[in-house]
Order: C-alpha cells, then sequence, then structure tokens
C-alpha cells in the first residue's frame, strides 16, 4: 500500500459524501486524488482532488487509486463497486449496499474474485453506543433476548433540506430499492442480522401515508421472526419529532437494555444503571478502511459486506411481504 494513500470518489448523489470527504481529508496518509460525477455537483467537490471527471469509468482506467470512495445511487453503486473491484480497486460503499440482494451478491462475488477489500459504510457504525449495546447482549446480561425495537428516520429527504440530486433517487424505486424502507429500515435490518443472525421470516407493511407527492414509501414497519424472539424495525420520512424514549431497545429474559442520549441503560426491574460506552478503535472510516486495505483488518459487524448483503435479503423479503400481504419467509 502506498503512502499518501491514493483515494477517488465515484458519484456525489449521496448526500453522506461530503462528510466521508471532509474525513479522508483530515486524515495525515490521505490523497485526494480524483472524483467523478456526471451531475453539475461535481463542481462543487472539485477544488478538493486534483482531477474532476464526468465519467467514473475514465476515471478508473486513467487513474492510480489505492481505494475508491462510491457514493452514488444504490443501483450504480453496485455497477461501480463491481467495475472497480474487477480493477483491483478496494472500495468503501456508502449504505446501503446495494438496492437489492441480487446486486449485493454481484459486488460480494467481484470482492471475493478478486481478493480486494470491499466495506459497507454506516454512519451508524461509528456510535459507540452499538458496540457497548452487542457487548453487553453476548454477555448475557439480560438472559436470553426476546424482543427488539428499532426506529429510524425523519421527516423526510426533501424536508430535511437536502439537494434533488438525492432525492432524486431517494424517490425512484428502481434507483433506491424503495422509499423509508430502504433508507431507514435497512439500519434495523442490518443492526439485528448483526446482534441476531437472518431471521425466519419478515412480515411488513409500507405505504406513503403523508406526502402529497409520489414517494415509493414515507413509512414502513418490519417485523422479524426468529425461533425464540421478534425484531420491530421503522423506518419512517413522515416523522415530525421523535418521542424522547429509548431506541433501539432490547428486551430479555433477565432486564431491558436501551439506548438514550447515547448511553446504554440497564434496567433490570428494581434499578436502573447507566453505562458509559467505552470508545471504539479506529473510530473513522478512512482510518479503518486504510487498515482493511493494508491488511491489518477486515470488515467486521455492520462494516462486513456479507452481513450488508444479508440486510438487503431481508429488506426485499419486507417488500415482498407488503405486496402480497403474506410472511415472507426465508
Amino acid at each position: 500500500m502506498s503512502t499518501p494513500f491514493r483515494v477517488g470518489v465515484a458519484g456525489l448523489t449521496h448526500g453522506h459524501v461530503w462528510g466521508l470527504i471532509d474525513t479522508f481529508e483530515k486524515h495525515p496518509d490521505v490523497e485526494l486524488v480524483a472524483v467523478a460525477e456526471a451531475d453539475p455537483i461535481r463542481e462543487k467537490a472539485a477544488p478538493d482532488f486534483h482531477t474532476a471527471y464526468a465519467d467514473w469509468r475514465e476515471m478508473l482506467n486513467k487513474e492510480r487509486l489505492d481505494g475508491l470512495i462510491v457514493t452514488s445511487d444504490n443501483k450504480a453503486s453496485s455497477e461501480i463497486a463491481v467495475a472497480a473491484l474487477k480493477a483491483g480497486v478496494p472500495c468503501l460503499v456508502e449504505k446501503a449496499m446495494a438496492r437489492n440482494a441480487e446486486d449485493a451478491d454481484k459486488m460480494l462475488a467481484a470482492a471475493r474474485a478478486s481478493g480486494k477489500s470491499l466495506m459497507i459504510n454506516w454512519p451508524m457504525a461509528w456510535n459507540p453506543w452499538l458496540h457497548e449495546l452487542k457487548r453487553r447482549i453476548d454477555a448475557g446480561e439480560i438472559g436470553h433476548v426476546f424482543h427488539t425495537k428499532f426506529r429510524n428516520g425523519h421527516s423526510g429527504p426533501k424536508e430535511i433540506g437536502c439537494g434533488p440530486e438525492f432525492y432524486g433517487w431517494l424517490y425512484d424505486e428502481e434507483l433506491n430499492g424503495g422509499g423509508a424502507i430502504a433508507d431507514f429500515c435497512s439500519y434495523g435490518a442490518v443492526l439485528c442480522r448483526w446482534f441476531y443472525g437472518m431471521p425466519e421470516s419478515v412480515f411488513a407493511i409500507r405505504g406513503n401515508f403523508t406526502k402529497d407527492y409520489p414517494v415509493p414509501d414515507d413509512h414502513a414497519v418490519c417485523l422479524l421472526r426468529y425461533p425464540k424472539g421478534s425484531a420491530l424495525i421503522e423506518g419512517t420520512w413522515a416523522t415530525k419529532g421523535f418521542d424522547p424514549s429509548g431506541n433501539p431497545v432490547v428486551h430479555g429474559s433477565e432486564g431491558t437494555l436501551s439506548v438514550f442520549g447515547g448511553k446504554v441503560h440497564l434496567n433490570a426491574g428494581r434499578e436502573e444503571t447507566v453505562a458509559e460506552s467505552a470508545s471504539i478503535s479506529p473510530s473513522d472510516p478512512a482510518t479503518y478502511f486504510i487498515e482493511c486495505v493494508g491488511g491489518s483488518r477486515k470488515p467486521e459487524g455492520i462494516l462486513d459486506p456479507v452481513i450488508a448483503a444479508d440486510a438487503c435479503r431481508i429488506i426485499d423479503a419486507a417488500k415482498a411481504s407488503n405486496e402480497d400481504g403474506c410472511e415472507a419467509r426465508f
């Protein structure tokens, strides 16, 4: 691996890209080499890079890259990652991994064939509470876990100020893989897959309940069935103001774990304890990705593309359940 670590960015239509560019730019070992985007928004990012391209294919053909950040729509991201991996370029793909499991599996196959790193970046992965919650569940602090609740979202991409280059594809089922179900239920799906494995089945309801313009769905509820438990995950583009209760909440036979303000609370029935979540290391996607490419670690937890691909399977099953009104089994 070279020093500096030469980074390219393919796609600027995923709103999370600006935070990633900032994180990589601040890393002392990173050189921002090239960016590729057909949309005129390319000009916003161009000053941070040596070269700006209108086509990611041209960038891959002309540049020597140590790693590629893929931040396009969910359909194009799969195509870009597969091409880059086949060309020998490791990829960090912003969540969700793909619009469906079929495209996710193409990415997995390309990573395995190339032997290059593929990391799926979920912003939630850098929250210490996520790892503290997993540690406490695995340690058996609340006994047998029988139910989990997780709700994620906001009032809608357009409503919170996302630009048309972002909400344009978020509102397109073909490019996104759904609406709020793809955008935010995917967080719950990947969390449950990492914590508990694949569910036996999924039942879901989704629809456009509040918008006066067309979206695939602005609210979705998915119920995951496990052999001795369940999980309720929600994704919303319809909620103005969230209630102050814990989120997520994990119920076990010996107590309940919940997250408030980034801290994990344990309630065993008669008393509640609050724990400061231990810091995680590395604590940012740039350092983690560089270490993966360098061979000192592999993507773990929700950053693992195998787990992220399974989250796509859960969302695919949820959409199928909503379509026919039946529980979708794996």
